[in-house]
């Protein structure tokens, strides 16, 4: 008895209570992330890890810090951000905001680093591939059910044709002037669509017009009608397309990494649960994939494909070069080859394939190939215009989050679109933050790639599968942000979440590589 006494405070210290305050943070945050609209739970999750993280240090009276090789970069980084904001050629008009959720993001990176998850952080990646799944699927089931689609704004037209609409028995040619204003000339086969609505949608109107290929959405504001295009474009459980297929961009390439693992390792040990869990990876690789498809982001199909490209490669040679008898090798590429024969090089399989892709997807596909200049849209003149920002404030930026105030401000003459960010991650960090930010960001890329490198000697399904997962993660967020920026929103949060995991898996093999040193 006295044993169990003094052996209970040691179980149930305040130390451990924290801990699991933040492991259970880990899980909400993981969860909510894929979900736009989820932005409570996302920030109650952050909330507990920061809580727990925090509170264990008081409770030990020590900070305990755990150091990493990306402190001095980014305490560069931070200073410099903070520097950006305070000395912006508007301060009035430039906000701190967006410095708090750059560092946010940068305190979740070292809270993963810090927890004590021990082997509780792969319950951490379980419920993130989970909650992927989840979004995965639900974005296939809005798009089988037509809704959850992007939209355009078009322009506004006056409410006095409310009434029109409402009675949905053609269209004036009052109506059709003014809604040719607004870029929206309706053919002479357009028509009102009538399904009944829900309540809450009363004061929402669709429009069709076949002959233009064309739908449009017209929705009650307080002084106006507001009148949207609807695009064939996937925004699934986030608000916008493009935030969907930059969550997947990041996050597809990592979920592969732990499906070529299984897959490698099932060839080694033919184990029921491994080849079982394999099956399940691929299946949810399927439904995201069939997500980042449906998005129509172009950036995203080029980075995933890239990462897909590289892990397919590190697969064949890792399985080429170990101890894999020939036979499992020769029947892999066996199957590999009939598959590729059957499905391309058979013309009337390869045609029949092409016909059942949706025709927007071709002819978003074919205009990165025949049209370059409409696939890149504005964005040659948005980096122009970046340039000319960079010039005329090379080391102090513009300020966070005051591209879209400057661009209206010293921006061209005529504007289509006024853009929040640069759509390119690194004329971005130049532009708000300064050039020395930009060469700050480079070299902490250039150790992370170290990092990841470092764990390729790791032989266990999920030391591999992390190695595997965050070489494709660090490929496409690299190549996407190209063309687009990964630093804001949810990105940013999940990128240095899946950053903070992998340090906290490397300094863990440090660690045990350290102890069986010393045990001998």
């Amino acid at each position: 008895m006295s044993e169990l006494k003094s052996s209970s405070p040691r179980r149930f210290t305040p130390a451990k209570a924290f801990d699991t305050a933040t492991y259970i943070g880990f899980i909400i945050f993981v969860l909510s992330l894929p979900f736009g609209y989820s932005t409570a739970f996302l920030n109650t999750g952050i909330s507990l890890v920061l809580f727990g993280w925090v509170g264990r240090m008081i409770s030990e009276r020590k900070i305990g810090w755990q150091r990493t090789p990306l402190d001095l970069p980014i305490a560069l980084f931070l200073g410099l951000a903070l520097i950006a904001s305070l000395f912006a050629p508007h301060p009035s008009t430039s906000s701190l905001g967006y410095f708090w959720k750059l560092l946010r993001a940068i305190l979740l990176f070292y809270a993963v680093v810090h927890s004590r998850l021990g082997t509780r952080w792969r319950h951490v990646v379980i419920a993130f591939i989970a909650a992927a799944c989840i979004s995965a699927a639900l974005g296939l089931w809005y798009y089988a059910n037509d809704t959850r689609l992007g939209i355009d704004f078009m322009g506004r037209i006056g409410l006095q044709f409310q009434e029109e609409f409402a009675a949905g028995d053609g269209f004036s040619d009052e109506l059709r002037t003014e809604l040719r204003t607004c870029r929206v000339p309706l053919s002479e086969t357009a028509f009102h669509v009538t399904d009944r609505k829900p309540p809450a949608q009363l004061n929402e109107w669709r429009i069709d017009d076949p002959a233009r290929d064309r739908r449009y959405t017209v929705r009650k504001g307080e002084t106006h009608l507001m009148v949207y295009m609807i695009e064939q474009r996937l925004t699934g459980t986030f608000k916008m397309p493009n935030d969907l297929g930059a969550y997947l961009a990041l996050s597809l390439p990592f979920v592969m990494g732990y499906f070529a693992a299984g897959f490698r390792n099932s060839f080694q040990r033919l184990r029921f649960r491994l080849i079982c869990s394999t099956l399940i990876l691929g299946t949810i690789l399927v439904l995201m994939s069939a997500n980042l498809v449906l998005t129509l982001t172009r950036a995203a199909w080029v980075s995933v494909a890239v990462a897909a490209i590289f892990i397919g490669f590190y697969l064949v040679i890792s399985m080429l070069s170990t101890t894999i008898s020939w036979k499992h090798c020769l029947l892999a590429l066996s199957l590999v080859s009939v598959v590729f024969c059957v499905l391309f090089l058979n013309i009337s399989t390869r045609q029949a394939i092409i016909d059942t892709v949706p025709r927007h997807i071709k002819g978003r596909f074919q205009t990165m190939l025949t049209h370059p200049e409409g696939f890149m849209s504005e964005r040659p003149q948005w980096w122009r215009t970046s340039l000319e920002f960079i010039g005329q404030h090379p080391l102090t930026g513009i300020g966070p989050g005051r591209f879209r105030y400057e661009y209206q401000l010293n921006g061209p003459p005529e504007q289509y679109d006024t853009p929040y960010h640069a759509h390119n991650i690194y004329l971005h960090i130049a532009t708000e933050h300064g050039i020395p930010s930009l060469l700050l960001f480079l070299w902490m890329v250039a150790i992370i790639y170290r990092s990841v490198f470092a764990m390729r000697q790791t032989e266990d399904f999920w030391g591999m599968g992390t190695f595997i997962g965050a070489s494709g993660f660090l490929i496409s967020a690299l190549i996407y942000g190209l063309a687009d920026n990964i630093l804001h929103q949810r990105t940013v949060l999940l990128f240095w979440f899946i950053i903070g995991i992998i340090f906290y898996v490397q300094l863990s093999k440090d660690e045990f590589d350290e102890k069986t040193l010393e045990t001998g």
